[in-house]
């Protein structure tokens, strides 16, 4: 398994949490912390699936998940939104989006790991 996730929070704690998890499962993971890093790094890694937090200082997980998709070379790329909000605020913004989907935070781990590994069997691999 060679597959790279990209993981982006403002929370360090989380980010360290989820790539030594992902690390040990034998995902290669780039992390960044806000959103402008999110898209820089999609761009620049081209990762297999991203894991975005969607309340982020400067640009949010939702702004950068829209730019994501304007962009040819990272307008496929699953996304998984991270949120600590109501379902209801992030819902609609996410029910039309293809290849996005979302977990409520304090995320589980184990339903996190489940969750990629299904998504990464679903999609074909990025050119």
């Amino acid at each position: 398994m060679n597959e790279t996730l990209l993981v982006v929070d403002d929370d360090p704690s989380l980010v360290n949490l989820m790539t030594s998890n992902f690390e040990e499962l034998g995902y290669r993971v780039i992390s960044g912390y806000d959103g402008q890093a999110a898209i820089a790094l999609a761009r620049t890694h081209k990762p297999q699936m991203i894991i975005l937090d969607v309340n982020m200082p400067m640009t949010n997980g939702l702004k950068a998940m829209e730019a994501l998709r304007e962009n040819l070379t990272t307008k496929d790329i699953p996304i998984i939104l991270l949120t600590g909000e109501t379902s209801e605020r992030v819902f609609p913004q996410v029910q039309g989006a293809e290849r996005v989907t979302h977990l409520k935070k304090p995320i589980d781990l184990e339903e996190l790991n489940s969750l990629v590994q299904d998504i990464l069997q679903q999609s074909p691999p990025a050119s």
